[in-house]
């Protein structure tokens, strides 16, 4: 008897627990629910928004007015949803990764990214006219159409790569949005100033330039050089109009590259004389 009491007066206890567990569970998803997006999930949806485009890089006229019309437009409602996600955080540029020296933070040679570029890359071409084939059968894919960066008119290369070292660049561009956001900097997206180059491509850079390499990584469509000298501000629709020599957006792009390389993303080759990041997709 003594026993039924007991359960009996710890019954309404139980049913008073469960009841408040299901509550807080319930206000726990409610609050969930409510939470607005962060500028990381609203960046990466930019990435599926934008097509890829396989057009020959000719000085020809072409239908790519409504494809970037389109771009524009998913850049412009994005960077929309960014700016309305609150900075998350008040940290300066010298907080979060630390780099101490650009020279040995980024110091990967180029017997390691040619490694890496033989077993991702394509066979390199002899012409400009052998490529077409390799954008037709989705070998490589044209950058120059993409929102996220911007692409510097190219005089020794083509801007075409490998897929995954598309989905690279892709990365960089959204890494370095999302930490402009995050410390309170102004938007500005990261400019490419060289990528595939045929043979020909490397003889012709050779006339002019000794330092280059004759079976150079960037024959395969594996590497990338960003300048670290200019960044194209996101509100800006001219390539002409750049910010240039800025500590702090190079110091971010720095910051995103050494977090990627840390992951075995990339190879990174910090370049002095040519002012650029030089890497490698792994």
């Amino acid at each position: 008897m003594k026993q039924q009491r007991k359960r009996r007066k710890q019954h309404p206890f139980y049913i008073a627990f469960a009841l408040v567990v299901a509550l807080l569970a319930g206000l726990q998803a409610l609050f969930h629910f409510r939470l607005p997006a962060t500028a990381t999930a609203a960046v990466v949806t930019l990435q599926q928004q934008i097509p890829q485009s396989t057009t020959v890089y000719e000085d020809v006229q072409t239908d790519d007015d409504e494809s970037e019309a389109e771009e524009a437009d998913a850049l412009a409602e994005a960077v929309d949803t960014v700016m309305e996600a609150p900075i998350q955080t008040s940290i300066g540029t010298r907080r979060g990764t630390y780099i101490w020296s650009y020279a040995e933070c980024f110091c990967d040679s180029q017997a390691t990214q040619l490694s890496a570029a033989l077993l991702n890359g394509i066979t390199p071409a002899e012409s400009r006219d052998q490529l077409q084939a390799m954008l037709n059968r989705r070998q490589l894919i044209d950058i120059r159409h993409s929102s996220l960066y911007a692409v510097d008119p190219l005089n020794h290369s083509m801007p075409y790569l490998v897929p995954k070292a598309q989905q690279l660049l892709n990365t960089i561009a959204i890494n370095f949005l999302d930490s402009l956001h995050r410390k309170g900097l102004p938007l500005h997206r990261p400019i490419v100033s060289s990528v595939l180059r045929t043979v020909d491509d490397v003889a012709r850079l050779q006339q002019g330039n000794k330092n280059a390499t004759t079976n150079s990584c960037h024959s395969y469509g594996t590497t990338i050089d960003i300048t670290y000298h200019r960044f194209q501000p996101l509100s800006s629709s001219t390539r002409h109009n750049v910010t240039r020599y800025d500590d702090e957006l190079k110091y971010v792009l720095a910051q995103v590259l050494f977090d990627l390389r840390r992951q075995g993303r990339c190879y990174v080759k910090y370049e002095h004389k040519q002012a650029c990041f030089h890497l490698t997709v792994r």
